[in-house]
């Protein structure tokens, strides 16, 4: 959209809630409303017979009184609402295409941060993060924790 100021958003042809499926003729693809770490209303998109995944943004945080974060009571049931496709692929809003590998990585890196982090103590987190996996978080960890304790801080605010 090179000029934003004169989008206007057209109504919905289609509405549909929690899962819809879509015949292409040649292909078929689901899509299916999800819980999210980053907005309150995520959708993915799978191929079945491509065992891919589009997941959009819905897997990053989120940015909330100007504090990105994490929201850590959503990513479990998030990943659990990912993780029922059988997929091989996932494409991401601002990623290079992840095989299952990937996405494995990064969902330990963001539920092992998720797991040390009890308060809006990042002191603590890290911590706590060193004496439970017996080495220092790397940077991907690391920015994960920031963020989920700057949930910790949004929620006790």
């Amino acid at each position: 959209m090179p000029d934003r100021d004169y989008f206007k958003l057209k109504s919905p042809d289609v509405l549909f809630e929690n899962t819809l499926t879509i015949d292409l003729g040649n292909k078929v693809c689901i899509l299916d409303c999800i819980k999210s770490t980053h907005t309150d209303d995520s959708t993915i998109i799978y191929i079945p017979d491509e065992k891919v995944v589009f997941l959009g943004d819905c897997a990053y945080g989120t940015t909330t009184n100007s504090l990105f974060h994490y929201k850590q009571s959503l990513l479990l049931p998030m990943i659990k609402d990912i993780q029922k496709y059988d997929a091989e692929m996932f494409l991401l809003g601002h990623e290079s295409i992840c095989d299952s590998n990937e996405m494995d990585i990064y969902w330990e890196e963001l539920t092992t941060a998720s797991q040390v982090v009890k308060s809006t103590s990042l002191e603590n987190a890290i911590v706590s993060f060193k004496a439970e996996n017996k080495r220092d978080p790397n940077d991907n960890e690391l920015f994960f924790i920031k963020a989920f304790v700057n949930d910790h801080i949004i929620h006790s605010q």
